[in-house]
């Protein structure tokens, strides 16, 4: 598979009630985080973007851009996400785990997901509805029918609920193989968000956890900094400063 231009996307997972403390929950941010960081990037001409762009080279010119993703489906997006990104013409993609809908996120401490309705209320809205499997899985190392269930399944589940095309996938845990990728290749997908142990190509699209990143991190990390200096010969004790820095 072909490598990618890199377009930063940022990933989310719960966001919590304007000032809540989330140290109990490390992939949970406040919605008032959530709409510092937003507004931070568009005072330094980031420019947001449909993940489908993050397939397409940028044009000679072009605005620096980045993309948002959600992953689980939170029944908490509708309320205290939605509003957030519609204020500010922000799009986005939420990954939704098929067979959790209108139950909770054994995952996650029992977290509610999205209803039916609410699946549907924010495909209307204008937000990317993808699939994150149905159970929530780990897919490495699947037997194939499981592994089908988890990529097609899923897939077909959303697509009856919402009678459109779902043509992104998000690895649940970010757990992938050779088997795994084939088999979102293979069930019609465009796409896949997975982790940075890969390259980064169609089907393993890096990410940016944006949770812990303060203002001028995340700005680093969107300019891709980050990226460059894993690329450089530093020494070890350089390359762990940096990861804390960038």
């Amino acid at each position: 598979m072909e490598e990618l231009s890199w377009l930063p996307i940022l990933m989310y997972h719960r966001i919590v009630e304007r000032g809540a403390r989330s140290e109990e929950d490390p992939y949970a941010v406040s919605a008032d985080i959530l709409e510092a960081q937003l507004d931070w990037l568009a005072t330094h001409s980031f420019a947001p973007v449909p993940l489908d762009l993050a397939l397409q080279f940028p044009a000679p010119g072009e605005a620096r851009r980045f993309a948002v993703t959600f992953d689980d489906g939170y029944a908490d997006f509708l309320e205290l996400v939605l509003p957030v990104l519609s204020r500010r013409g922000v799009p986005a993609t939420v990954f939704v785990v098929s067979n959790a809908i209108g139950g909770h996120a054994d995952w996650d401490g029992g977290a509610r997901i999205l209803s039916r309705d609410g699946v549907r209320e924010l495909h209307s809205g204008g937000v990317f509805i993808g699939s994150h499997g149905r159970t929530h899985r780990r897919l490495a190392g699947l037997p194939p029918a499981e592994l089908e269930s988890e990529v097609l399944g899923s897939k077909g589940d959303l697509e009856d609920l919402l009678g459109a095309p779902v043509r992104h996938f998000a690895y649940p845990h970010h757990s992938f193989d050779r088997s795994a990728v084939e088999a979102v290749r293979d069930a019609g997908y465009d796409a896949a968000a997975g982790g940075h142990e890969a390259t980064h190509d169609r089907f393993n699209l890096h990410r940016i956890d944006a949770v812990r990143l303060g203002k001028p991190r995340l700005g680093l990390r969107l300019r891709g900094v980050h990226r460059r200096a894993r690329r450089l010969p530093f020494p070890m004790p350089v390359r762990n400063l940096l990861r804390v820095v960038t």
